[in-house]
């Protein structure tokens, strides 16, 4: 193989935007809502800390203890805020202000235009980057359609986030699966939901909030 090529080859293997970042032990205690156990093996540094954040501040706010996620998310926000470098890290800063709209709601305009910045700079940095197709998914979700929300469309983004992770299992797959049934829900495609809930089931059997996503 020419020098030239194999140089070419090796750029892309270890380029941090092609492949996105993955970590199954923080994710088994995000579907397991092992609250404890997260907050006491939260990592010193790197993306592994933030992402451990994450997950401690979605959990937070699902039990309603806002104190607790504010600490987390804002740990995030502040350490990331206009200081992201490779996708992961636009991404997470996205789907972290999209979370942190739930203390805030009276400042989601405002909130949701930090988050925009840092997809498209997420997007400039990779074209094919999964949870970066995940989190946009969720914003076109969330976001009244006056507004330019837009549920097929937030699907359509949903579907391909999972087509991508199918080449590479990275953060946030099982998030894009979660709401992929939910859009298809909201769009009365009840029977794909369903075979889609199943499906993600049988992945990931210690998934508590996927056992309510069709109640």
């Amino acid at each position: 193989m020419r020098p030239t090529l194999c140089l070419l080859l090796t750029a892309l293997l270890i380029s941090p935007n092609l492949l996105a970042w993955d970590d199954n032990r923080i994710d088994t205690l995000w579907r397991t809502e092992a609250l404890t156990e997260l907050s006491q093996s939260l990592a010193e540094d790197g993306f592994e800390r933030w992402y451990g954040y994450y997950r401690l501040g979605q959990l937070a706010l699902e039990r309603g203890d806002k104190k607790a996620a504010k600490a987390a998310l804002y740990l995030i926000r502040d350490e990331l805020k206009d200081n992201y470098e490779t996708a992961d890290q636009a991404a997470l800063y996205a789907a972290t202000l999209g979370l942190s709209i739930a203390l805030k709601p009276w400042q989601a305009v405002f909130i949701a235009g930090r988050a925009e910045k840092s997809l498209a700079a997420s997007e400039a940095l990779s074209a094919d980057h999964a949870p970066t197709a995940m989190v946009r998914g969720i914003g076109l979700f969330n976001t009244p359609a006056l507004m330019g929300g837009d549920k097929a469309a937030a699907l359509a983004h949903f579907n391909r986030a999972l087509a991508l992770y199918e080449g590479a299992e990275a953060w946030g797959m099982e998030d894009a699966w979660l709401w992929q049934i939910k859009a298809l829900l909201a769009l009365d495609r009840h029977t794909e939901a369903e075979a889609s809930a199943f499906a993600l089931l049988t992945r990931y059997p210690d998934f508590i909030l996927a056992k309510t996503v069709l109640e």
